[in-house]
């Protein structure tokens, strides 16, 4: 029989048990932030997120369930390294939350149910500096104590940053994110200068070299030999390979580029070209000689800066008819033009043409602010950024889904500053939690893998 006394259910009774249970979480919990996840992009089948957003963390007392820390078997040992999958029970008063955070969550766009804590947001734990993922919400324990619930329980893991972009504007919270999840390296460029290059007029210079057969199972480059005239200045001229689709640890010959026409060569009697080393065999390729005048070598009299792609070689063309010159710049890896070769050597010139180098990078300026976003003008990729180093130019940002790619130009939302991308590496994890790099390093000393089948190529 139930006790006379309580009537079992009136607001002042439960008022009374939900104001205990209130000060308890005070006197012996520990204060952490909650932080609800707002979902900007959900997939349509099965509503997984593709992409979501943590831009508030609201602080609140809470019960730390199993006090002697975490769960002590979540270190995990796999063929990917160690993985900790730390785990915690917190308990938090349900008026409180129903009361603050409820109301407040009613006012931020693209939260999913504001009437209870959700599944997928974190908690920050200030004790541990570390985040929680709420994995399971239990709002019915106890079990309806004066015909109500009084408190939630949430069952939460470690949290690992995938796509989500994390900005609360607390310092503290979000510096704990700086080094955690996945990032990119991108090498911007600065302002650019223009290269400039100057060439010369021959007589009896190679105009082409055309490869007929590209040869195969080339494991280098082979030297490529252009026979000497009968008087004058023998030709130089470079490969460039290609692997083959069937055989894919040889290569074959793709292209040749000419570095120097020569004189002197005879157009009825072209030269012989021979290939020497790169283990390879079967290559052969053919000679076309300008019967008037050709451009000779082009020499860079400036190799300028700021390039990320190769830039555009236009040469003036002869003057009375022929055909105009073609010519590639190579760049040097450090935003300048290490060479140019030609294409074509061209024929009619009566005089020396001019070469025109199209302009390096021209786009530089600010400084990017931690936590802002940035976008790629090219492949639309979108990134958090996690630091901005403006002597050395490295730009380290945290994607969501697309990788920013060489070329891009990249602006800062908040800061609005402007760089373009020299170089960019491949997203990897960047983890704190995670030892599998640190175990692929190790491995890699002692094993060595490599691409070459060692029992032959089929």
């Amino acid at each position: 029989m139930l006790n006379p006394f309580f009537i079992q259910g009136t607001s002042s009774e439960q008022g009374l048990v939900q104001d205990l249970i209130n000060e308890q979480l005070k006197i012996y919990g520990i204060e952490v932030y909650y932080m609800p996840r707002q979902i900007v992009t959900e997939g349509k089948i099965i509503k997984e997120v593709l992409y979501s957003k943590f831009t508030n963390a609201f602080p609140i007392e809470a019960y730390l369930v199993n006090y002697e820390g975490f769960d002590p078997n979540s270190i995990l040992m796999s063929k990917f390294g160690v993985k900790v999958t730390d785990e915690m029970t917190l308990i938090i008063s349900k008026e409180r939350f129903d009361t603050y955070i409820g109301e407040l969550m009613k006012d931020i766009d693209l939260v999913k149910n504001a009437l209870r804590p959700n599944e997928g947001d974190l908690i920050y734990i200030p004790l541990s500096d570390s985040f929680m993922e709420i994995k399971y919400v239990e709002n019915r324990k106890p079990f309806y104590q004066l015909q109500k619930n009084y408190v939630y329980e949430l069952r939460c893991e470690l949290y690992e940053l995938e796509d989500e972009e994390v900005n609360t504007t607390i310092e503290g919270i979000d510096k704990s994110l700086k080094g955690i999840g996945y990032e990119s390296e991108l090498q911007l460029s600065g302002i650019g200068v223009t290269a400039t290059a100057t060439t010369t007029l021959v007589s009896g210079g190679v105009q082409t070299v055309t490869v007929i057969n590209g040869g195969y199972r080339y494991y280098s480059t082979p030297s490529i030999n252009v026979s000497s005239p009968l008087s004058g200045v023998k030709s130089r001229v470079v490969g460039v390979m290609t692997s083959k689709s069937a055989l894919l640890s040889s290569k074959s010959i793709d292209k040749i580029y000419i570095e120097d026409p020569g004189t002197g060569y005879d157009y009825n009697r072209p030269p012989v070209v021979t290939f020497s080393g790169g283990e390879g065999y079967n290559a052969s390729a053919i000679v076309g000689i300008a019967t008037t005048g050709s451009i000779g070598p082009i020499s860079l009299t400036n190799t300028g800066q700021g390039y990320v792609i190769e830039p555009t070689v236009t040469i003036s063309g002869p003057v009375s008819g022929g055909t105009t010159a073609i010519a590639k710049a190579f760049l040097n890896g450090v935003g300048g033009i290490s060479t140019i070769r030609i294409i074509n050597a061209g024929y009619g010139y009566t005089t020396v043409p001019t070469v025109t180098i199209s302009a390096g990078s021209t786009v530089s300026s600010g400084n990017y602010i931690f936590g802002e976003t940035v976008t790629g003008s090219i492949s639309g990729a979108v990134g958090l950024v996690k630091s901005w180093d403006a002597e050395t130019k490295v730009l380290k940002v945290s994607g969501f889904g697309t990788a920013f790619i060489t070329g891009d130009v990249v602006v800062g939302t908040a800061s609005t500053s402007i760089y373009i991308i020299k170089d960019s590496g491949d997203f990897e994890t960047a983890q704190e939690y995670d030892s599998s790099d640190d175990i692929q390093d190790e491995f890699d000393d002692i094993v060595e893998f490599t691409e070459i089948n060692p029992f032959g190529e089929v």
